[in-house]
């Protein structure tokens, strides 16, 4: 503010002097002595006041040079090792031009000399690393090394800042090393026994790149307790076998199956898994009920007492109608109207003058709270409707063929073990059925032997009747009666229930089961290279071969020459400087030579 001041009190001193100076020195004298004073106050206005300059110039800059090198688990460590080799000899001289990265499941800064010889990533993070690359360096030239493997593409993306950056991507693609791998499976996961029974459980090993191995161990452990072992062969790649334990106490038990890693296997979360079982603290309990005892009933009986892991009562009828109870004395006297200590009632061939209302309501809320019901039906049965007392449907049965034959559904787990059974006696179709009743063996395309859940428990229907002849037949052949046995032994294991009753709990039973985890993409997919041969395309580089890397460094341009806008402040340049000094300098000549002062 004060120069300004200044500079106004000089401009009207000066036009304050024009008229002396023009009475004494002329008038040319003194219009060139007022223009050179105004002149120099011009520019010292200029230098005081905010302009500035613009103008453009031409500078030197280095080029940023990047490189990417691939350290997950999936790139081949020997060709890894040698394509680093070649790379620190390639730019030993620029060593430290080069800004160096490795990535895996992140993304680190190295030096060129101190890039890893091991690789250790479980993940290759090979879009992320790019991006983050350029973004950050925002590098002219780019090297990645290596094998394609990308776990969380971004492909249109990264295409799309490599163009806005202007960055060049070339690549060396690396063989992947994808690992010998081990997978276990188990069939079922959950068994359910009756006391004396083993858990059948299916193992299936999956190996894959195997590299010559032939065999894996397997071991079964119930908490720090080895249970099981053996070795399993390979056959194309699977190795499979039924494994069967047997708890020593009821309750719940929780057994882990683990196969041993072999060498060169990385991922080991899909080696082992666990089951869980459940063992019931009695024998399979069945009550096995008649009327007059015929020979359905007596070879059925026999055959219940050939297994020894089953408990039974059977109860059957004198011609004066007195009853009669054989069997396991700790279950007996038993009951139709309180079965509730039994797990299956079997009643062949109900008559309606043997039983009644009492007895057939005792059964089915047997089965409604977790009781299997095993119904069997002969021409007397059905001709005096004897079977209404223990069912509150109205079924139908119509007559089929003699001699039918009994063919199994397949769908139906139960129907796959009844499969080769052999011809009846007579058979009926059975009819109007609950909608939730699943067909199980067939004869002339008819259900004959059907089953339904019923509240807890299963209902099971046998419409056909001489079973027992199969039995005659195979002792007239010298052999054991394996398919009647098979037969009634298959279904009342089906109706059984072993938790019936029981209010038993395990705490995180199947929230914490021990799953196999397959592993990541990068441990067992083959990457595609494609994706990366695309980008050095677009973006006009190359992809080499580990030979190439030498004629490549000696291509690249480590400096480039580009223009830069800059301003100047008026008082920065010194030229005003010199003009205010000669305006000044000549303003005094001619005053001086003038003789004024």
């Amino acid at each position: 503010m004060l120069f300004w001041a200044l500079a106004i009190l000089t401009a009207i001193f000066s036009l304050a002097r024009f008229k002396p100076l023009r009475n004494h020195l002329g008038t040319t004298q003194a219009v060139a002595i007022f223009a050179l004073r105004l002149f120099a106050i011009a520019i010292a206005a200029l230098l005081f006041s905010p302009i500035s300059i613009s103008f453009s110039r031409k500078v030197t800059q280095p080029n940023q040079i990047a490189v990417l090198v691939d350290s997950s688990q999936s790139v081949n460590t020997s060709v890894r090792h040698q394509v680093v080799r070649r790379l620190k000899q390639a730019l030993q001289k620029q060593a430290g031009s080069v800004l160096v990265w490795e990535f895996g499941e992140d993304l680190k800064p190295v030096s060129l000399n101190e890039i890893s010889s091991q690789t250790d990533g479980s993940a290759s993070l090979l879009s992320e690393a790019i991006l983050k690359v350029v973004e950050k360096a925002r590098p002219e030239e780019l090297l990645i090394i290596t094998d394609s493997q990308d776990t969380a593409p971004r492909h249109e993306r990264l295409l799309e800042t490599l163009r806005r950056t202007g960055t060049r991507l070339s690549a060396i693609i690396l063989p992947t090393n994808l690992p010998t791998n081990l997978s276990i499976s188990l069939s079922p996961t959950q068994s359910f026994l009756f006391a004396g029974e083993k858990a059948n459980f299916t193992v299936r090993i999956r190996g894959e790149r195997l590299r010559g191995r032939t065999s894996a161990h397997l071991r079964v452990w119930r908490g720090n307790k080895l249970v099981f072992q053996s070795p399993l062969k390979f056959v194309n790649g699977v190795a499979q076998t039924d494994v069967s334990l047997s708890p020593e106490k009821s309750g719940w038990h929780r057994y882990r199956f683990e196969v041993l890693p072999v060498e060169g296997e990385i991922w080991t979360e899909d080696n082992d898994a666990e089951v869980l079982v459940w063992q019931a603290p009695t024998k399979l309990r069945v009550l096995l009920v008649t009327g007059q005892p015929n020979f359905e009933f007596k070879f059925a009986k026999r055959a219940v007492e050939s297994e020894p892991n089953f408990e039974m009562v059977s109860v059957a009828s004198l011609p004066d109608r007195t009853r009669y109870q054989q069997g396991s004395p700790k279950l007996m006297p038993a009951s139709l109207t309180n079965p509730e200590k039994f797990h299956v009632a079997v009643i062949i061939a109900p008559t309606a003058d043997e039983f009644g209302v009492a007895e057939g309501r005792g059964i089915w809320q047997f089965v409604q709270s977790g009781g299997g019901l095993l119904l069997t039906l002969n021409e007397l049965s059905i001709r005096t409707n004897g079977w209404r007392f223990f069912m509150p449907y109205s079924l139908a049965f119509v007559p089929l063929p003699p001699l039918p034959s009994l063919l199994p559904v397949r769908e139906e787990p139960v129907g796959n073990q009844l499969s080769n059974l052999p011809k009846v006696d007579v058979a009926w179709a059975i009819g109007s059925l609950p909608s939730s009743a699943h067909p199980v063996l067939l004869s002339f395309g008819k259900p004959v032997l059907v089953w339904w859940q019923e509240g807890l428990g299963k209902v099971a229907i046998v419409a056909f009747d001489g079973t027992w002849r199969w039995v005659m037949e195979a002792a007239s052949k010298g052999k054991q009666p394996e398919i009647h046995q098979k037969f009634w032994l298959t279904l009342l294991r089906f109706l059984a229930d072993p938790m019936k009753g029981e209010k038993v709990k395990m705490s995180n039973t199947e929230r914490d089961l021990k799953t196999p985890k397959p592993p990541p993409s990068e441990l067992s997919l083959p990457p595609d290279p494609k994706p990366v041969e695309n980008w050095a395309k677009a973006t006009g580089g190359k992809v080499l071969k580990p030979e190439d890397l030498e004629a490549w460094v000696k291509e690249l341009s480590w400096k480039r020459t580009v223009k830069i806008q800059a301003s100047q402040p008026i008082s920065a340049i010194p030229l005003p400087y010199l003009l205010l000094l000669l305006a000044l300098t000549i303003e005094w000549w001619l005053i001086r030579r003038s003789g004024l002062t």
